[in-house]
């Protein structure tokens, strides 16, 4: 007789549970995916701002984005992703300055022209670094300092980490940020900073994705939270959702590392690797996006160093991808558990639109056509130093794997890491069955 199909359940429909519902379809399997939102996209989720399909948390693509590259090959969507040469900004202490290139490091007046040249290096150092474990014994608040002095480190990063990760600063590796550095730097063309975007937004690759899965015989079940895990002795799961409790040959979860502790416990998982998953931290974000008459500058991303705003940089999207509109995110990184976090959704835009008219002050408030604010517990994962032996395993019990976006560390969350990782991982999955 033939052998009964493996039952196998993803959990999470963000890029990587996506990715890795696509890879088994593609390896001849049939999994569920089970998204505890009404929508799937995960961090790259998409909605409706006054008429525009937008994303409610910002993403753009660089030029080293290979797995992004191949499976939109796969799915024929090469044609839909282009290129812009982007600028780059830095509003200072109520002065909106260049930033980005070499010419604008060197006319930046605030600091000393050696700090300045140390900046260069530094940002060419990261270029040639291959082997990062180094930089993992190190934080990056003392690796910047190294490099910049503690006045360059001051003006040029510290509001950046105060505003981003709060009480969590000096834990950062220099691994992470090193890898963010040099992510950047790489997506240039003839020494200008060059992004990409796709025409219609991730909507575009989110539902290419859910096509090709059902197309493969896998199945996406939307508003279905997984609410217990119960390993099984013979490996793999049952999962508990609204519909019932189903038992899974193999599990992949991809949601985040400390939103799966309470699932794991429900099951009746021992308290000690619990709290692996449930000590990792993350800082929150509320996500402000403003659409707008008129630019607020020339570029794509501005870097924020004012005492007046709470707010690490904004990102004027409209200057990468056109709309008819201009559309301007501004991220608040905020710990849950601060009282900021709880303010509310009104307060967060004003402080955001007060932010922009300091950058620009010819704005008026008849130039701000709507806002919106979104807001995730577990937007940015806390990364100390050696990180990777903080992490729980990624399987815990047979049959059982458990990943985020922590899992590629030191890269940072990105849809084109999170669609690699998450292949590579629906294979190893199926090596681990044979």
């Amino acid at each position: 007789m033939p052998e009964a199909p493996l039952r196998i359940a993803v959990i999470g429909g963000g890029p990587m549970g996506l990715a890795v519902a696509y890879e088994l379809t593609r390896l001849g399997h049939r999994p569920i995916l089970l998204e505890a939102d009404d929508r799937l996209g995960g961090m790259a989720a998409c909605f409706d701002f006054a008429g525009l399909q937008l994303e409610r948390y910002y993403h753009f693509h660089c030029l080293s984005d290979s797995d992004f590259f191949a499976i939109l090959q796969e799915l024929n969507l090469s044609d839909q992703l282009q290129w812009r040469t982007t600028r780059m900004g830095f509003f200072c202490d109520g002065r909106l300055y260049r930033w980005g290139s070499v010419g604008a490091v060197l006319t930046f007046q605030r600091l000393p022209l050696l700090t300045r040249l140390r900046y260069l290096l530094h940002a060419a150092r990261c270029l040639t670094i291959r082997d990062w474990h180094h930089l993992d014994e190190l934080t990056a608040t003392r690796w910047l300092r190294r490099w910049l002095g503690e006045r360059g480190y001051q003006v040029l990063w510290h509001k950046l980490f105060a505003y981003k990760f709060f009480h969590y600063s000096d834990q950062i590796s220099a691994a992470w940020i090193w890898s963010r550095i040099r992510r950047l730097a790489q997506s240039r063309r003839q020494l200008k900073e060059t992004l990409g975007f796709l025409q219609g937004g991730s909507q575009q690759l989110i539902d290419a994705l859910a096509t090709a899965i059902t197309a493969g015989g896998g199945r996406i079940a939307l508003a279905s939270p997984v609410r217990v895990l119960r390993p099984l002795p013979a490996g793999g799961a049952e999962l508990t959702t609204p519909t019932g409790v189903q038992a899974f040959d193999r599990v992949i979860s991809t949601i985040p590392l400390p939103l799966l502790a309470p699932v794991l416990r429900a099951g009746g998982v021992e308290d000690g690797l619990v709290e692996r998953y449930a000590a990792l931290p993350s800082v929150a974000c509320a996500c402000v996006v403003l659409q707008t008459r008129r630019p607020i500058t020339a570029n794509f991303w501005t870097n924020v160093n004012d005492a007046r705003f709470a707010i690490p940089g904004v990102i004027e999207v409209s200057n990468l991808r056109p709309f008819t509109t201009h559309v301007t995110y501004v991220p608040f990184y905020i710990p849950a558990e601060h009282p900021d976090y709880q303010r509310p959704n009104a307060a967060l835009i004003a402080d955001a639109w007060a932010c922009l008219q300091a950058i620009n002050p010819d704005l008026t408030a008849a130039d701000l056509l709507a806002s919106h604010c979104s807001r995730y517990r577990y937007a940015q994962p806390v990364c100390g130093t050696q990180f990777q032996q903080t992490l729980p395993p990624l399987q815990p019990f047979p049959g059982i794997f458990t990943a985020d976006t922590t899992a590629y560390y030191p890269e940072d969350r990105g849809i084109s890491e999170s669609i690699g990782y998450g292949r590579s991982l629906a294979r190893r999955a199926i090596e681990a069955m044979e």
